[in-house]
């Protein structure tokens, strides 16, 4: 790695750690760090010390990301944000439209409203009403709400409003009256991807019978609302719950599988990776564009480009940069979004550790690409449970075998599925036949989900798991990542 390169990287992490340390120590940390470093600084540059430039540059980025992450805060605080008028205790006049897709449930459905007026007075932000599930809203509808808003708390252990601040949503209505105006606003280009993302879940659900239906919606659109509580539990017990959850870890994980295949017809890897790119594309725009979406699709094509990359720097500067515009764009998704944690450390598993496991299994037999599925699989999960045992507390020991299993069934599914809904927009009749092969590597995949998940001893619940371990877990991961080098300066001193 050159000492631009270096220096590039270094700069991105000094602006994440200053966006980690607002978050976690706020303001009165970055007064006395600012004294301390301001003093060090300045004893370097009268000592014309070399690296006067490169501790002044860390310090800048560090500043830049601190600041960005305060100002993320700030504007909600402004009177005319709706949040001002949390926990009055007063029915207010809100008028604002459905920004976002329904989020519908069995017994209710939750609605993001972009507000525009409270009260007749203009105001700004966004809020999470709760609503009847029989309501009919859509992207777009303009409405009226009376509602008396509070301040979202947290709910037991789950910091709830950490997790809507994310989304800059401040205020939350469970119980209101609303009323639709008829008219409509919005984007007319999100509209008709909504649109036409409807149409063609109603194609699936006509041509394949349920769970299966529900659970190609949620491999293809990511719409999971539709799959069994039962079902999901399976899911989540054989760690297998990023297959339907539109995710950089699943599609770090298809994309790696799906570029091995290209690459097994012959294709070249600029080629291969052209055609995966082209895929993950319309992926991300048939699924809605949404930001969590398109950040998965970031993660898929960064996977793509460790592949053909031969030098470590390329990326990790890439991985890094994509971090920073990401952290740049909204800081709250660094401590508050699992999902953004969860996407760059399956990332990172796949572009470092998998390398490594391939260098020891090299002379394992090769059998129908099930030793790179295997690495592959291995690699994100290595990286990725510390966080989800402290996110969640659950341990999946079957999840290794789980995966190499079902995930070389998941791109022919989707293929196959894909196909056919879109087929069904047109003939509903047609669509039911060219559903089967479909519905052949779905029920394979169910089967195997259910029967895994029944096995004794299959997951373990940690209930808490402590920060401390988390941390340790990863230490350890990075000490035998960096062994090799760590004995040499042991050796060394």
């Amino acid at each position: 790695m050159s000492v631009r390169s270096k220096l590039f990287l270094l700069c991105i992490l000094s602006f994440i750690v200053g966006v980690f340390s607002q978050q976690i120590f706020g303001i009165d940390f970055f007064v006395i760090f600012c004294f301390a470093y301001s003093v060090f600084v300045f004893i370097l540059a009268f000592c014309a010390n070399k690296n006067f430039f490169i501790f002044l540059s860390l310090f800048l980025f560090f500043v830049l990301g601190f600041s960005r992450s305060w100002f993320s805060d700030f504007y909600y605080k402004k009177e005319n944000h709706v949040s001002f008028f949390n926990d009055s205790r007063d029915v207010s006049r809100i008028v604002g439209f459905v920004s976002s897709e329904p989020d519908i449930r069995q017994d209710h459905q939750k609605l993001t409203i972009d507000v525009s007026e409270v009260d007749f007075k203009f105001s700004s932000g966004k809020i999470l009403v709760q609503a009847g599930s029989y309501l009919n809203y859509e992207y777009g509808d303009e409405i009226i709400l009376f509602c008396d808003l509070e301040s979202p708390g947290q709910i037991e252990d789950f910091q709830y409003d950490k997790y809507l601040a994310r989304y800059d949503i401040y205020s939350v209505c469970w119980r209101g009256d609303i009323e639709k105006t008829g008219l409509k606003k919005g984007s007319l280009i999100k509209s008709w991807i909504f649109f036409i993302k409807s149409k063609f879940i109603k194609s699936i659900n006509m041509a394949i019978g349920e769970p299966h239906a529900s659970f190609l919606a949620g491999l293809l659109v990511g719409a999971r609302n539709g799959i069994s509580s039962e079902l999901m539990e399976d899911f989540s017990i054989t760690g297998t719950t990023h297959i339907i959850a539109i995710s950089g870890s699943n599609i770090s994980i298809i994309a790696a599988l799906a570029l091995g295949i290209v690459n097994f017809f012959g294709f070249s890897k600029k080629t291969s990776f052209f055609i995966v790119s082209i895929w993950i594309l319309l992926f991300v725009v048939a699924t809605g564009a949404s930001a969590s979406v398109v950040r998965a699709g970031i993660m898929g094509t960064l996977v793509l480009l460790s592949k053909n990359f031969h030098r470590s720097s390329k990326p990790t500067n890439a991985i890094a940069f994509t971090a920073f515009c990401m952290i740049g764009h909204n800081p709250k998704i660094l401590s508050f979004d699992a999902g953004f944690q969860l996407s760059f450390l399956a990332t990172a598993g796949i572009v470092y550790i998998s390398p490594v496991l391939l260098e020891k299994m090299k002379n394992f037999p090769e059998f129908f690409g099930v030793k790179e599925s295997l690495v592959t699989t291995i690699s994100a999960i290595i990286t990725t449970t510390p966080l989800i045992l402290y996110q969640f507390g659950r341990l999946s020991l079957i999840s290794p075998v789980a995966n190499v299993l079902v995930l070389p069934a998941i791109p022919p599914a989707m293929a196959f599925g894909f196909f056919a809904g879109f087929v069904g927009v047109f003939f509903s009749n047609l669509a039911r036949v060219l559903s089967f092969p479909a519905y052949i590597m779905l029920e394979y995949i169910i089967k195997i989900v259910e029967f895994l998940s029944n096995l004794p001893f299959s997951s373990f619940d940690f209930g808490s798991f402590h920060p401390v371990f988390m941390i340790s877990m990863y230490l350890l991961i990075l000490f035998f990542y960096f062994k090799n080098n760590i004995l040499k300066i042991i050796e060394k001193s």
